[in-house]
């Protein structure tokens, strides 16, 4: 006679698994399983039922305790390995699983006969110097809202929505594959539990129509490229006493002309003149709100990189600011005049660096000592 099949071999584990691997293993085995998901899969509701039947038991401290020690000839219900009504299972599964086989609203938005309403999304675009100052911006968004004329209801003036016959106003169907019971959305009225006989003409039956609003949108100074901000009950009108969706607001920062961000820092290119770099200078540079003086050392080189403390991004809800930091680039002229050559090279006679025939100029030494 063939074994039981053990419970930790059903889920895949070890017989030392903890709470967390038990879960891991049973939602893997459930979501792949389940048999929404293998409609043409005989063997599925079966594998779903053993699964679902090996967790409650290892999830359980006690019964756990007992499957260890008397394993399936335990006289206890749940060694007897009864059979797994998933009808009257739905607290169990949502606290695996949430809503993922539910396919509509969260816990605690769900309500029977309504339908929550769904979220949206807005794309907004700001500057760069936005995310320093922050901003408040009006958008004009259209949503669908509750029709005026059947309340939202979807039924023309005068009726109203009759219970559905197939599910008898319950919005769910019970569905039996042998020994194995689920319930699942009505076909007939997608879990609404009530069917319109006369349509409301100004919405076709749906019970929502397109309105175009307006919203102020607060942008807080240090937010980040990609952020949403969620605004509660901006969203879809729900129906049937169910609330509303909400809006989310994705916010996108526009490419800048002279900085990039790089978290809270901000990077620039800074072109000096060759005597800049080489004699030191004092130079105004800009930065994101306005400008500043920055000190450039003797004998600075193409690619160094001087950071200015604080003149970068505010942190999002706080004090503290980034950097800016300053990468150098040395402007080596091309064209010289008379005057400008007989200069550099007396230079190059100071220095040492004569220019002989043949020999590469004392400007090409330079170029290629600041672009090396």
């Amino acid at each position: 006679m063939a074994r039981p099949v053990d419970y930790y071999e059903t889920l895949g584990v070890s017989r030392d698994a903890g709470s967390e691997e038990l879960k891991k293993a049973y939602r893997r085995l459930a979501l792949e399983h389940h048999p929404d998901k293998n409609p043409d899969d005989p063997t599925a509701a079966e594998k779903f039922r053993a699964a679902t039947e090996a967790y409650q038991v290892l999830s359980d401290a006690g019964k756990r305790a007992r499957y260890d020690r008397f394993g399936h000839a335990d006289p206890s219900p749940f060694g007897a390995g009864g059979g797994v009504d998933l009808g009257d299972m739905t607290d169990f599964f949502e606290s695996i699983f949430g809503s993922v086989f539910g396919g509509g609203a969260p816990r605690g938005r769900r309500r029977r006969g309504g339908h929550p309403g769904r979220d949206l999304q807005y794309d907004i675009d700001i500057d760069l110097e936005q995310v320093v100052t922050g901003a408040e911006l009006r958008i004009a968004i259209e949503r669908p809202v509750r029709c005026e004329s059947c309340g939202g209801s979807g039924a023309a003036p005068g009726s109203r929505p009759e219970p559905c016959g197939q599910c008898g106003g319950r919005g769910q169907v019970r569905l039996q594959q042998g020994f194995f019971q689920m319930s699942a959305t009505c076909p007939a009225c997608g879990g609404r539990g009530e069917v319109l006989r006369q349509r409301c003409d100004a919405c076709a039956g749906r019970g929502l129509k397109p309105r175009e609003e307006e919203l102020d949108v607060s942008i807080p100074p240090g937010i980040d490229d990609g952020a949403v901000k969620v605004v509660k009950g901006f969203g879809e009108h729900g129906r049937g006493g169910a609330p509303d969706g909400d809006l989310h607001v994705l916010v996108r920062v526009r490419p800048h002309e002279i900085f990039a961000r790089r978290g809270l820092d901000l990077h620039a290119q800074l072109k000096v003149s060759f005597p800049q770099a080489a004699l030191g200078a004092r130079v105004e540079v800009p930065v994101i709100d306005g400008t500043a003086q920055l000190e450039i050392k003797p004998g600075t080189a193409p690619g160094t990189v001087y950071r200015m403390r604080g003149k970068g991004l505010p942190a999002l809800r706080g004090a503290r600011r980034g950097d800016q930091l300053v990468h150098i680039e040395v402007d080596v002229p091309r064209k010289l005049s008379a005057e400008a050559r007989r200069l550099i090279e007396a230079l190059g006679r100071e220095l040492g660096t004569e220019v002989h025939a043949g020999q590469p100029s004392l400007l090409e030494r330079v170029k290629s000592l600041f672009e090396g």
